[in-house]
């Protein structure tokens, strides 16, 4: 195509990242145009996860002075008010790490001893706003037994997190989206990036239905950002796409279990989690293994870990009964060899004005304050931001 549209920004991918950004970019006089390859918001790893949001103890033991930790610990004061806003759902179901030895037990006093100190002290990094966060707690087996009363007799007690909650990140993405549009964003979809150009200064995004110039690029792009920097030689990062299979669980079960449950694994990479959804249903797994990112093939030992895992907790339960549906995602890792995952979000040296973004695990938890983030990258940049004096932050309109 010869002819392009000049705009501000183009927002690659329409996952609960780039809507939260394009939410937040909308305060600002900007022409904002999000580009998506699906049909639909949130299609893609936004809607293969967990649906946990980190309101506690979770996010206070990420690895300190990092962005992961940053951007889950600043979110946390930012759900309630969100919510409410933009009328998604938002539950709180409480979180139960489980003990079943002397082992477990340690491993989650270090834990607690560190999100207790974190969130009440005020020269700390991770403060967290008072009133948003309840200190967690020790619970032995009748503490446990109460607020679970099916909960195998094998665990001696739990550490108890009040603060997480759920949410469904597809409706919240939806919710983003809807409030950036009613702000003048505007969204393309089923438009796929072949090429990009950089030519006098500009981003030339080109797909076979549109042809976009654009001052500046974010690479929200998912599992497929790797690929998007790759065009304009911008990838300074690395990650690996781990395959996550989950298993979704009818409301039946959702009305006996409460809680999100979770043990510690030993031996293996897979998660050992159940945990209620905000529409009273239940999610088991994770099973975790390496793939090509177009093997999207459900596995019969996927679906039969997050069973195995599900009986484990609750052995009394027949929640091979009571299956849904199998749910298969990829999320990407970055430092797989350390543990240590991080956000990416940067701007390239060589490539200035093109913002790469990256989250993978605790990505939906983060997304309240990705965008404030980028917008002080923005800042620090150089990028002169007007804001707008008419911008509504209450949700009004559907993106079709």
């Amino acid at each position: 195509m010869s002819q392009f549209v000049d705009i501000d920004v183009a927002i690659i991918g329409a996952g609960i990242a780039g809507t939260s950004i394009a939410r937040e970019l909308s305060k600002y006089d900007l022409s904002i145009t999000v580009l998506e390859r699906t049909n639909g918001i949130g299609l893609e790893g936004t809607a293969t996860n967990h649906h946990l949001v980190c309101q506690g103890g979770d996010s206070l033991t990420f690895r300190p002075g990092t962005l992961h930790a940053e951007l889950n610990i600043k979110s946390i004061p930012l759900w309630p008010k969100l919510a409410e806003d933009l009328n998604f759902k938002f539950r709180r179901i409480g979180g139960l790490w489980l003990i079943r030895d002397n082992s477990d037990f340690n491993k989650f006093q270090k834990m607690y001893l560190r999100a207790f100190k974190s969130s009440l002290d005020p020269k700390s990094p991770n403060l967290i706003p008072e009133g948003s966060f309840t200190p967690l707690k020790f619970i032995d087996k009748k503490g446990l037994k109460d607020l679970e009363p099916e909960i195998s007799d094998e665990f001696l007690g739990a550490l108890y997190d009040p603060n997480l909650a759920t949410v469904d990140p597809p409706e919240v993405a939806r919710a983003y989206a809807e409030n950036a549009k009613a702000n003048g964003v505007n969204f393309l979809f089923n438009t796929e990036i072949k090429k990009i150009n950089k030519v006098l200064g500009k981003f030339e995004l080109i797909s076979d239905k549109i042809s976009i110039r654009s001052k500046l690029v974010i690479n929200a792009a998912g599992i497929e950002a790797d690929r998007m920097a790759e065009l304009v030689k911008a990838r300074d990062f690395s990650y690996v796409p781990f395959k996550g299979t989950i298993v979704e669980l009818d409301e039946d079960l959702g009305k006996m279990i409460k809680h999100e449950a979770l043990v510690l694994p030993r031996g293996s990479p897979h998660l050992q989690v159940i945990a209620p959804t905000v529409d009273n249903k239940l999610l088991a797994g994770i099973y975790l293994e390496m793939s090509y990112r177009s093997n999207k093939e459900v596995k019969d030992y996927a679906v039969k870990h997050a069973i195995d895992v599900s009986k484990k907790l609750f052995p009394k339960i027949p929640f091979e009964n009571h299956i849904t549906r199998p749910i298969t995602g990829f999320m990407a890792m970055t430092n797989p060899d350390t543990g240590w995952h991080d956000f990416v979000i940067g701007m390239p040296d060589l490539v200035p004005y093109w913002i790469n973004i990256v989250l993978g695990p605790a990505g939906v938890s983060a997304s309240p304050y990705l965008g404030k983030k980028v917008v002080e990258l923005l800042y620090k940049s150089g990028v002169n931001l007007v804001e707008k004096k008419n911008f509504s932050n209450v949700r009004k309109e559907v993106v079709p």
